[in-house]
């Protein structure tokens, strides 16, 4: 897990990640805090990018697929900042070493089984007697559970709108290819060993929901996030965008566009928080995002049962008015509300921070963008949460004249001793 943020206005943009790693496997889970997430894209031009998630693709680090592109790109330069993520993109899809077909397999079905054991937390949350029922209850109401659950994401992926770029011609029959015969292993890992017991039509389901997935934006399953962020020689101001990618499958790729944001007069500032984001949406929002989910969920409670206080109160005495309570649209009712409340928090919490934002200096846009990482930080240390937010905060600001500068940096080498590196970093 990580913390990394953006900072944009006219003079710059200031970008900042923590250090934490966490690894895990069958025998636990461990947390490093000597991660690089920040890397200068072009070492001659003013353009960088941020990871968080995954460290590597499909088995190569990050940080080597970045210095092999910024290698090969050189003294090239782009118009924008969406050509040098394009380029990138290109780079990761014309480089074969980079996707064995053995590690597309293994990362295909690393997707597979990822977005099932999401579906069954799901269902486990959302039915929390399901775990004390007998074996011989809960097994049976646990499928009809799952056959359900599938029936709801396929139609809503169907009408989904944000497809990923390369998988749009993507075929059943080429999907189906791939995954069918890992498919039984899959289940029987998952559930068969759990004496859950699939039917033919459950399977078929099964593969319908994963091909659907596969093709469109979701991020339950392994993915890195790449923020690309600085200027393309067209560019007066900062751009930041943000490309999620997974894996790449029979000659294509999977990926999609989270973010993209170019500072312009009528937008002069923006934060984007990437990765853990909730101590940082309390500070830009002033509620804690969890809070606020739960008291807009208790409210839509509260006012349905007092709905339903009143039909008792009246449905002896005047059928017709009881009619009538029972018409109200109580949801409507309750979206209005949190509506409201929204524009509020728009008006004045959020607008008046990022007018603020839109004046500062180089110096105090880096110096905010460390402190939103830190006081991630401090919230994971000082309570009961995995510190999964740690070590050395790398700070870069980039403008349009000065280029990449780094602010704060960590090394793994003492620069000192090491001076042919800096020497031979522009050769």
């Amino acid at each position: 897990m990580t913390a990394v943020v953006g900072i944009l206005n006219k003079g710059a943009v200031a970008i900042a990640a923590d250090s934490a790693v966490t690894m895990s496997n069958d025998k636990g889970r461990k947390i490093l805090n000597r991660a690089n997430k920040i890397f200068t894209l072009s070492k001659r031009h003013p353009v960088g990018v941020m990871l968080y998630n995954s460290a590597s693709f499909m088995g190569t680090p990050w940080e080597i697929i970045i210095k092999m592109y910024r290698d090969r790109l050189g003294e090239k330069s782009f118009g924008t900042v969406q050509e040098y993520q394009d380029d990138f993109i290109n780079y990761l899809k014309d480089q074969p070493f980079f996707a064995h077909p053995a590690n597309q397999k293994i990362s295909l079905l690393q997707f597979s089984f990822s977005l099932m054991e999401f579906v069954n937390a799901l269902i486990f949350r959302e039915n929390g007697d399901l775990r004390s029922q007998p074996p011989a209850d809960s097994g049976g109401i646990f499928l009809q559970k799952l056959d359900e659950k599938f029936d709801k994401f396929i139609v809503e992926l169907r009408v989904g709108s944000n497809p990923c770029h390369e998988l749009v011609d993507f075929t059943k029959e080429r999907f189906d290819a791939m995954i069918k015969d890992d498919l039984p292993g899959i289940i029987d890992q998952i559930y068969t060993r759990n004496d859950i017991v699939f039917t033919d039509e459950l399977r078929i389901k099964v593969l319908e929901f994963l091909f659907l997935a596969f093709k469109h934006a979701e991020d339950k399953s392994p993915f890195t996030g790449l923020v690309f962020a600085g200027y393309g020689n067209n560019e007066i101001y900062p751009t930041l965008n943000c490309v999620n990618v997974s894996f790449a499958v029979d000659k294509s790729l999977r990926y999609y566009q989270q973010t993209s944001y170019s500072v312009s007069e009528e937008q002069q500032s923006a934060i984007f928080p990437f990765a853990q984001t909730d101590v940082i949406d309390t500070i830009l929002t002033g509620s804690d995002p969890n809070l606020w989910n739960v008291f807009t969920g208790n409210f839509e409670k509260f006012i349905s049962k007092y709905n339903d206080l009143i039909l008792q109160t009246v449905k002896e005495t005047s059928p017709e008015l009881e009619q009538q309570i029972r018409d109200i649209n109580v949801k409507s009712l309750v979206n209005e509300f949190v509506a409201s409340i929204e524009q509020v928090r728009q008006n004045d919490v959020i607008n008046p921070m990022l007018m603020a934002v839109g004046t500062l200096s180089k110096e105090d846009l880096a110096e905010m963008a460390e402190s939103l990482i830190y006081l991630t930080y401090l919230k994971r240390r000082f309570t009961f949460a995995e510190e999964s937010v740690g070590g050395p905060v790398d700070v870069a600001v980039i403008s349009k004249g000065d280029g990449f500068i780094w602010m704060k940096r960590k090394h793994y080498f003492k620069p000192e001793l090491n001076t042919h590196f800096f020497n031979n970093y522009f050769k």
